[in-house]
């Protein structure tokens, strides 16, 4: 049984002051590097815990999830003795980027039938769950070599990364896990979340058709879902860090403000 302080990296110190967790899940074939530096440039007020999920990071050594239901009830089960403790119980957030917002979103929906809501879903880079099915053509099956060149043209690694063998070889069966994922992930018909959404975007991100943007809203109950758009493309998160920050910091202060309301 895996410990659930296997699920999450704490690189900073500020469980106990923090007003509000904020849960990073990567994209497709990503790990935490991403979303660590974020601790330093949020804290104290926030509490950044990326996601470690099965096959990366420090559990490099286990099999990665290839059936996107079955991984976020997996993440759920993780994360739940650490976002209700109830020694310093304070909102949460799910940030998710690319393949991540469809696993933040649905392990929202798993936490949120028996706990409270996160106080804010971020979903980033990504089509709406009920669009994802139907995003085109599955790759997830094709030989190494044809999968890896459609998976650069689909956006999922930078190009640069074939010029690095061995990190591919390190990546190809992650990579083929997560896009196994994506591409057979459907979504059921469900109530909404009662959680805000915030929608983020690269402004030439081609991956994700920006007028399917607006049909996340399908997923909450809550009004306005707000939009958010980067200057970049879908790996802006690295090209546009500042303004992403200071977009992020003010949506979750807002929403650690509406979560203490709430709880009151």
């Amino acid at each position: 049984m895996t410990d659930p302080g296997d699920w999450v990296v704490r690189p900073g110190a500020t469980r106990d002051v923090c007003r509000i967790r904020l849960m990073c899940f990567p994209q497709a074939g990503g790990g935490t590097l991403a979303y660590r530096p974020w601790t330093a440039l949020l804290a104290p007020d926030v509490d950044v815990l990326p996601v470690v999920l099965p096959g990366r990071d420090s559990r490099y050594s286990e099999p990665p999830f290839t059936d996107l239901a079955q991984l976020a009830r997996a993440a759920a089960d993780g994360l739940r003795p650490i976002l209700f403790d109830q020694d310093h119980h304070v909102p949460y957030a799910f940030f998710g980027h690319s393949l991540g917002a469809l696993l933040a979103y649905e392990t929202a929906r798993v936490l949120s039938e028996t706990h409270p809501p996160p106080a804010l879903l971020i979903v980033s880079g990504s089509t709406p769950p009920h669009r994802a099915a139907a995003a085109g053509p599955t790759c997830h099956t094709l030989p190494d070599e044809e999968f890896l060149t459609e998976v650069v043209r689909l956006g999922g690694v930078p190009h640069a990364a074939l010029d690095e063998p061995e990190l591919i070889r390190v990546m190809l069966p992650v990579l083929r896990a997560d896009f196994t994922a994506a591409e057979t992930y459907v979504h059921t018909a469900d109530a909404p979340l009662d959680s805000p959404v915030t929608v983020y975007t690269g402004d030439t991100d081609s991956s994700v058709p920006r007028a399917q943007l607006t049909e996340w809203e399908r997923v909450t109950h809550v009004r306005p879902v707000r939009h958010r758009v980067f200057a970049g493309d879908h790996f802006y998160l690295d090209d546009a860090r500042r303004p992403l920050l200071r977009a992020l910091r003010d949506d979750l202060q807002e929403a650690a403000q509406a979560g203490r309301a709430v709880r009151r």
